[in-house]
């Protein structure tokens, strides 16, 4: 069993900390500084709370489309690599594979701007 507060809640503590007390109190040429690390702090807490389903997600929609089995760096790479060679080309299992690696992308990264998209 883990400790509690788990990696999560930790990771909430700080930024509270940081964006409602060290932010506003901090020089102005040290708040960019600041405002980055709680980006960088809410991409990992977004992937702690996601786990690896979308890791997972991803290993077998590249697997499906290369019809080979390994893990999903090596998977990464044979795609890269079969796309930079001309192998793959543009289709729609590749076009959904794309899609759906941009779009867990921008959940982790920048959610926001998916809300404001739609």
């Amino acid at each position: 069993m883990r400790i509690q507060p788990d990696g999560i809640n930790l990771l909430d503590t700080v930024t509270a900390l940081l964006r409602d007390q060290v932010l506003p109190s901090a020089a102005a040429d040290q708040q960019y500084a600041l405002r980055m690390a709680l980006n960088a702090i809410g991409i990992a807490r977004r992937q702690l709370a996601n786990g690896s389903q979308a890791e997972q997600q991803e290993q077998a929609l590249m697997a499906e489309l290369l019809a080979e089995q390994g893990s999903h760096e090596q998977l990464s790479r044979l795609l890269a690599r079969q796309v930079r060679e001309g192998k793959v080309k543009s289709s729609m299992p590749l076009r959904d594979l794309l899609w759906q690696v941009t779009l867990q992308r921008v959940r982790e990264s920048a959610p926001r701007y998916l809300k404001q998209e739609g």
